[in-house]
Parts: C-alpha cells; sequence; structure tokens
C-alpha cells in the first residue's frame, strides 16, 4: 500500500512519533557500535579493509591475490579475497600506500559520504513518493544512516557493503525512470563484487526491464572476459572453487548451525532439523521463500509497490541465497527507511518498525550471557541464558526482524491503497 508522485500525506506529528523513536534508537544503537568496534581494535580482529589493502599490494607487486593468496606473507589469517578478480585493480589504489593505516583513514572518510548519500537518496525517494518530511524527519534519516550502530561498524571494518547498497539503490532509480542501461550496468557491476545481486535479475524479468536484462548480461560478461585476460583462467577456476567450497561455508551447517555464529539465514533452523549441507539448504530455503515474494510480484500494482517487490526480493536472497553477517542489514536501509514513512496501514507499519529494531538488536547467547553476568541474577541466571540459547539456536533476533520485514512487504502490496493508485507495471 503505497503513495503515488506528487499526492501528499498529511501526517501530524503524533502520528510520526514510532518511525521517530525507531530512528532514535538506531542512532542509539551507534554507541554500541562504538563499544563493538573498540573491542575488535582491542583484540587486533582484522578487518574487510585490510583485505582489500593486501590485494590492492598483490596487483601492483605481480603477486597471486585469490582467495586466501593474500595471507602469504602479512599479518592476515582470517580474511580473503572473496570478489571475482577484474575487482582488484580498483583496490590497488590503496595498495599504493607503504601503510595500511594510511588508505584506512581515506576509506572511512569515502564510507562516511556514501552512508550521508543513501541517507540523501531516501530522503529524496520518500519526498518524491509523496511524504512531507519535516525537519527532524530528515535529520533521523541522515543520522540513521551515518550514525547507527550497523553503519559505525561498517566504516570501522571498511567493508564495501555501503557503496554496492548505493550502486543497488541507484540502479533501482535509473530504471524505474526509464534509464534500463544504466540500471542494468550498475547491477550487473555490483554483483562482481557481492554475487546475490545476480539474483535480482528475477525481478528484472519480472519487471519486463529487456534492455536492463541485455546490459546487465553484456556489462557482467564483459568484466569477466576482461578479468580472464589481465589474469587468466586458473586464477577464475581457483575463485569458483574458493567460493563454491570454502566462502559457501556449507560445512558449518551440517549437524546444525552454531546459535553463537552472527549470521542472520532461514538456513539456521532448518540446519537442527535436516542432515543437509548449506548449499543444500540454499536450494530448500529459497523454495520455501520463494511463494512468499511471488505473492509480493502478483499483487503490486503500483509504483511503490514494484519497488516493494524489489525490496522483498532482497530481503528474501539475504536470508537464503547468502548467509547474512551483520555488515549486511545496511542493505535493508534503502528503502526501508522510505517505507516507515510512506505506510499508511499501522499494522504494515508496525511490521516494518518492528523489524527495523530487532535487526538492530545483534544479541546472541554469548552476549545473553555476558549481560546476565554483569547484572545480579544469580537465581535465575543460568535460566536465562539456558532459554536464550535454545531459542536463539532456531532464529537469531535479527532473522526474525528480517521476517518481519518480509510480512510487512507483503501486507503493504495487499492492503488496499485509500488513495488512487496508478498501475506501474507497464512503464519500463
Amino acid at each position: 500500500m503505497g503513495v503515488e508522485f506528487g499526492e501528499r500525506l498529511q501526517l501530524d506529528t503524533s502520528v510520526r512519533r514510532p518511525e521517530r523513536i525507531v530512528l532514535l534508537f538506531g542512532l542509539l544503537t551507534g554507541m554500541l557500535g562504538v563499544v563493538l568496534a573498540a573491542n575488535e581494535l582491542v583484540k587486533g580482529t582484522e578487518l574487510d579493509y585490510q583485505a582489500y589493502y593486501f590485494a590492492g599490494r598483490a596487483i601492483i607487486e605481480g603477486e597471486p591475490f585469490v582467495g586466501w593468496a593474500i595471507t602469504e606473507g602479512t599479518f592476515l589469517s582470517e580474511k580473503a579475497y572473496v570478489y571475482t578478480p577484474v575487482t582488484a585493480p580498483l583496490f590497488a589504489v590503496y595498495g599504493i600506500f607503504p601503510r595500511w593505516e594510511i588508505g584506512y583513514v581515506l576509506n572511512v572518510a569515502l564510507l562516511f559520504v556514501v552512508f550521508f548519500q543513501i541517507g540523501r537518496l531516501v530522503i529524496d525517494f520518500t519526498e518524491r513518493h509523496g511524504a512531507r518530511l519535516q525537519r527532524v524527519d530528515r535529520l533521523l534519516i541522515l543520522g540513521f544512516c551515518v550514525f547507527s550502530g550497523h553503519s559505525i561498524l561498517g566504516m570501522y571494518r571498511g567493508n564495501v557493503d555501503p557503496i554496492i547498497l548505493l550502486a543497488l539503490a541507484v540502479g533501482l532509480l535509473a530504471m524505474e525512470n526509464g534509464d534500463q542501461i544504466k540500471g542494468g550496468s550498475l547491477w550487473a557491476i555490483t554483483a562482481h563484487f557481492k554475487l546475490f545481486p545476480a539474483f535480482l535479475g528475477v525481478w528484472m524479468i519480472y519487471r519486463r526491464a529487456y534492455r536492463a536484462i541485455a546490459a546487465a548480461i553484456v556489462t557482467g560478461l564483459g568484466l569477466l572476459v576482461v578479468g580472464v585476460a589481465l589474469f587468466g583462467i586458473d586464477a577464475h577456476i581457483e575463485f569458483v572453487d574458493f567460493i563454491v567450497n570454502t566462502r559457501s561455508r556449507e560445512g558449518a551447517f551440517l549437524g546444525g548451525l552454531d546459535p553463537e555464529l552472527q549470521w542472520i539465514t532461514l538456513r539456521r533452523p532448518l540446519s537442527q532439523f535436516l542432515p543437509l549441507t548449506g548449499n543444500q539448504l540454499i536450494v530448500l530455503s529459497t523454495a520455501i521463500i520463494s511463494p512468499f515474494v511471488a505473492v509480493v510480484y502478483w499483487e503490486a500494482e503500483s509504483d511503490l509497490d514494484v519497488v516493494v517487490a524489489f525490496f522483498a526480493t532482497m530481503v528474501a536472497m539475504l536470508i537464503t541465497v547468502v548467509p547474512s553477517t551483520l555488515n549486511y542489514v545496511v542493505y535493508l536501509y534503502f528503502p526501508l527507511l522510505g517505507l516507515i514513512y510512506l505506510t499508511e496501514d499501522p499494522l504494515t507499519k508496525k511490521l516494518f518498525l518492528a523489524g527495523l529494531v530487532l535487526v538492530n538488536l545483534p544479541l546472541y547467547p554469548q552476549h545473553v550471557e555476558l549481560i546476565v553476568d554483569a547484572l545480579p541474577l544469580a537465581a535465575v541466571g543460568d535460566l536465562i541464558v539456558g532459554a536464550a540459547r535454545a531459542g536463539m539456536t532456531y532464529a537469531s533476533i535479527p532473522l526474525i526482524g528480517f521476517l518481519s520485514i518480509l510480512a510487512g512487504c507483503i501486507r503493504f502490496v495487499r492492503v488496499p491503497d485509500p488513495l488512487a493508485r496508478t498501475p506501474g507495471r507497464e512503464r519500463l
């Protein structure tokens, strides 16, 4: 249920209080993000940026860099280079520095700007679809994008996820505004980094965005050819082997996924009941979630509904194809932060807001135990920890948040809009 361009939502302060409270809560989690970042710093936890830096150094020096190769001759032991070979030269700009810390500062500054741009994109998207945002709402959206817990950790760790999200959002809006070539090309480029955007081709087929599909295929295959020309076929075979047999973490699911692993995936509960590998569970979990996404596709009528269909596809992918880490929560920022303002139905709004709160509560059994130990709960402490571990064996708090958001997407397109809809499916 959405609002079309030019139609204004007349919402007073009392109606917008829930959105503002949740966004403010997200800002408060920024302090938790700082604490967690400081804890990782003290422990010497390796950063995603360090993998990029040493991949860049390897490119400059002509050394292998795919997978675990970047650990040779460096202090890395946990981080690998997990993107297609053609992407590595982009990180050579960091590799030119004699120490990784120099480029790291620049990378933090870059990600700060990217998160800020995501916030601006959310605001523009929200207002173009009819929501009249007050100054406090704009500031809260920008603040959430830049200073909430997941953003703080993203900037600290230096990963590319916010850049990928920005490219996906720009590509989506380009397609919705008729520039399919730009949109399809951007999505193809992101797929060389994270792979899962390739599955957004399902949405493009639904959208009948044939020029975008053609652009994505040409761009994706073109980059692959460039990669083979630069680094040879062996590097790509090694990359595929690494992704399928190592990066997929398929062995972690046999016998049930460890409740302390901070992954957000529908494969977690399934692994507790079925003796399947992680890759086999991808197929099963996708089969389970696909009908719900299909409902969104079937019911979508307006331009905004079609964006919600994209979002439902993204949410479903993040908990099935990808064993999402906490880094991946940032992919929800767009368009979710706009949808909470564009949603009029009270239940739909509650589902979105509840999901946004839950994905910002990355508590796992080990964290519950730390909290209980810090409180005078000796009499019931073991009971609380045991109950938390039992429940989180089957579903993490962020996973419940993702499912709540997906339920919100389904209800969004199913509840009749009191304002007139303008069919958007033939727009492209």
